[in-house]
């Protein structure tokens, strides 16, 4: 009986071999011999999933990408406003328990991105849909009492993106300035900026 082969698991595992080729390596010493070697598949099966190098480092963007949505959804739960927010943060934050390899895959991706227009939209696609997830806590902070009234939603949607953004950044290229500490003050800085200031004392109570 010939053995059944599950395609999307197939397609995962690639993925996860460009992410370790392109932590350890770089995304230009991604090879389909090097993603085989890592992925213990023939040279031939890479091919038959990925045609080339965009396709690839697209996959392995995507999965880290819809990987850490689905943990923010699940961590948030019935949370809203403020602290969801906070859980947003804390999971794209280069915390030590979660590491600076994934901000180097997107470092990666963007800066790819910004140079073609097919991953630019990817990009653009898989942003808007966080950035949508960033205004619905702001939202609900703000229906919630909890926004400072003088917090404009599209700017805080900005302020959370760049900050996040910021810090993956920074833990890729400058480490010695992105300690555990480090993010922690930072976090609690950005959110409190943005709270009234009964949410503050209630986020330090």
């Amino acid at each position: 009986m010939p053995k059944i082969v599950d395609h999307e698991e197939r397609r995962a595992h690639i993925a996860d071999a460009v992410t370790q080729i392109i932590v350890r390596d770089g995304f230009d010493r991604v090879t389909m011999r090097g993603i085989a070697a890592e992925a213990g598949y023939a040279h031939g099966a890479i091919a038959r999933y990925f045609p080339d190098k965009q396709s690839l480092l697209t996959a392995a963007f995507l999965q880290v990408f819809n990987a850490s949505h689905e943990r923010i959804i699940t961590r948030v739960g019935s949370l809203r406003g403020l602290a969801a927010l906070r859980i947003l943060s804390r999971e794209l934050l280069p915390f030590e328990d979660i590491g600076a390899d994934k901000s180097r895959l997107v470092l990666s991706f963007w800066d790819r991105a910004a140079q073609d227009a097919g991953l630019w939209d990817v990009h653009d696609a898989n942003i808007t849909r966080r950035r949508g997830l960033i205004r619905r806590f702001i939202e609900e902070a703000r229906a919630d009492g909890e926004l400072h009234s003088g917090v404009d939603t599209e700017e805080a949607v900005n302020r959370v993106s760049v900050y996040n953004a910021g810090w993956q950044m920074l833990a890729v290229l400058v480490p010695d300035a992105a300690s555990d500490d480090d993010l922690s003050s930072s976090l609690d800085a950005m959110i409190a900026g943005l709270g009234t200031e009964r949410s503050r004392m209630q986020a330090t109570g």
